[in-house]
């Protein structure tokens, strides 16, 4: 910024030392457009000045979310697993596309069927959920 504003300066300085009369039509236009430039000069140093503002508090708010995320699954990890968490789920392929899904069993409570997460299209239940649960008619 420090480039801008000094050229800008600079500028000012050969307008005055080259003596030009600002009572010419050429002397107004030359003034004037160095006044734009200081205008433009000034303006950028504040859009700097608020983008730096904006930085900080976007890395405020990354190390806030971050604390949060740390917070929130400190605990869990993806790699482990306990066998109660496989048991409440079974897996089928898809008739459709062929992709193997797992499903949680809590969903399969009372429906007919569900939605393939890779190709969207109905996969028919004719198996027992694997609950034990007295609704299901297959578990009977």
């Amino acid at each position: 910024m420090d480039t801008l504003k000094s050229k800008v300066a600079y500028l000012n300085g050969l307008i005055d030392g080259l003596g030009i009369d600002e009572e010419s039509k050429e002397g107004r236009i030359i003034r004037e457009i160095a006044s734009i430039l200081e205008d433009i000069g000034e303006e950028i140093e504040e859009i700097k000045d608020s983008q730096n503002d904006l930085q900080d508090y976007v890395d405020e708010l990354d190390e806030d979310l971050n604390s949060i995320e740390e917070d929130l699954y400190d605990d869990e990890d993806e790699d482990d697993f306990d066998e109660e968490d496989i048991e409440d789920f079974i897996d089928m392929t898809c008739d459709n596309c062929g992709e193997t899904v797992y499903i949680d069993t809590g969903i399969l409570k009372g429906k007919d069927s569900i939605i393939c997460p890779n190709c969207h299209k109905d996969i028919p239940l004719h198996i027992g959920c694997g609950c034990g649960c007295d609704d299901c008619d297959d578990c009977e």
